[in-house]
């Protein structure tokens, strides 16, 4: 690991570690800590001047310069939030979504939960008609429909 520190452009008493593991305030190091964002996704962040700030972005701030110029967001190359080092951040204009996670807000869009959803691509799989699926969950036809839809694409991914 390297020692070599570098001051950030606008926070000129902050200091960030070359691999981005430890941040220094006024020479003293900062608790990294794992916050929940709106979204329930996980941020690390840091306190200092009486606000949080994303640790992410300060470290893209420091090693790759000024964000561009518009809406962008700290994102990790390799999904992993415990590896904070400055090769492995860059600016995104969205937010970087897994395809597990996609699935995830799909059924939460739907009225039906996970086991229902592949309950019903069983059955109608046996040739049961979507419209008794859809009956026997008291939901509509069309919502089973999309339900199943939306499966069977993760399914084949």
């Amino acid at each position: 690991m390297s020692d070599h520190w570098k001051r950030h452009p606008e926070f000129e008493d902050l200091e960030i570690k070359a691999d981005g593991s430890e941040l220094k305030f006024n020479g003293k190091l900062l608790n990294i800590k794992d916050r929940k964002g709106k979204t329930g996704k996980i941020l690390k962040t840091v306190y200092f001047k009486k606000s949080y700030y994303s640790v992410p972005k300060l470290i893209l701030e420091t090693y790759s310069g000024k964000m561009p110029e518009g809406r962008h967001y700290a994102t990790y190359k390799d999904s992993n939030i415990e590896n904070l080092h400055p090769n492995n951040l860059y600016w995104s204009k969205t937010h970087h979504i897994t395809k597990e996670r996609k699935f995830e807000n799909d059924l939460k869009l739907s009225k039906l939960t996970k086991d229902q959803t592949y309950s019903a691509l069983v059955s109608h799989s046996k040739g049961i008609p979507i419209s008794n699926i859809a009956k026997n969950y008291k939901v509509s036809d069309m919502t089973v429909y999309r339900a199943i839809q939306r499966l069977k694409r993760k399914l084949q991914k």
